[in-house]
């Protein structure tokens, strides 16, 4: 009788993780890197793991919820840790670490697993994560709008772990979306105190070829204007997908900061096992390394 107690004790502490789905998704990539100068040639072997668990479930008035739980090979955070509640009611609300406004329309032109194709040198693409992202409920067919919030830093509390990313001051965004047969554009604008950020990302896809281009500015207080402009195209046969790409960062009236190309090729073997290889080099930047990089990733 007393096991039989135990047991039924146990079952209503464990039985509420039966209402949700739980998923289980990660991936590992080895690479061998080489990074070459005018001076030096420098060689590694490098290896990236992580895994997700995700969940989802339901409540008794319909609302949707769901998060994911993301960590590197050693355990500690890999970022997207989130709750997400959604309804068609008042759209999706994403809480925890999700991208902000200008996160979200970044990256149109980057598709390589390890070449450094961004040609910032850190003024432009700084773009936060967000710890609050409501997106609206569909206001016409093929339009996103997306609100975006975060406070600035604060201190870590016992137990507790920030998401806050060093910003000195609260970001708050807007992200409008409009998707028609292979089209898409995304317009973002982001504050940070007397920091403002502002871009446009436009995509197209047709036969195997997808087509992007991705405009940033930054512009902080003295009135000082960095402009980041990516074009990319990349075309998929089959298994076989080759990339392109070229981005340049200079300041308004002023020549170029930096200037960078980027090539890749990779074959999906199945399974979700990818081989590919990559490099990328630099115009202006005359310390920052051209690089190559071969190897394999395993997505599951």
């Amino acid at each position: 009788m007393k096991k039989i107690i135990a047991l039924a004790v146990a079952g209503a502490f464990v039985a509420p993780a039966f209402a949700a789905d739980i998923t289980l998704s990660g991936s590992s990539e080895f690479s061998h890197v080489e990074k070459q100068t005018t001076t030096t040639t420098v060689t590694d072997a490098q290896t990236d793991m992580m895994f997700a668990i995700g969940f989802s479930t339901e409540t008794a008035n319909g609302i949707a919820v769901s998060g994911t739980i993301a960590m590197d090979a050693d355990g500690t955070h890999d970022g997207g840790n989130n709750i997400t509640l959604s309804s068609a009611g008042f759209g999706k609300l994403v809480l925890g670490d999700a991208s902000g406004a200008m996160d979200s329309i970044d990256g149109a032109t980057d598709g390589y697993y390890v070449v450094d194709h961004d040609a910032t040198t850190g003024s432009v693409q700084g773009f936060h994560d967000t710890s609050v992202a409501w997106t609206l409920p569909t206001l016409a067919e093929g339009v996103t709008v997306m609100l975006s919030y975060s406070p600035k830093n604060q201190a870590t509390t016992s137990g507790a772990a920030s998401l806050s990313e060093g910003q000195t001051a609260d970001v708050a965004g807007v992200m409008v979306g409009f998707s028609m047969a292979g089209l898409g554009v995304k317009v973002a604008s982001e504050e940070e105190g007397t920091d403002k950020n502002q871009g446009v990302t436009m995509t197209y896809a047709i036969n195997g070829v997808s087509l992007a281009y991705e405009s940033h500015q930054n512009e902080i207080a003295d009135g000082t204007k960095t402009n980041y402009k990516g074009y990319g195209v990349d075309y998929t046969m089959g298994d076989l997908t080759l990339q392109y790409s070229n981005v340049e960062e200079k300041q308004s009236g002023g020549s170029a900061i930096a200037d960078t190309t980027a090539f890749g090729v990779s074959y999906s073997l199945g399974g979700g096992v990818t081989v590919f290889a990559e490099n990328s080099s630099d115009d202006v930047i005359s310390t920052k390394p051209d690089t190559t990089a071969v190897g394999i990733t395993v997505s599951f």
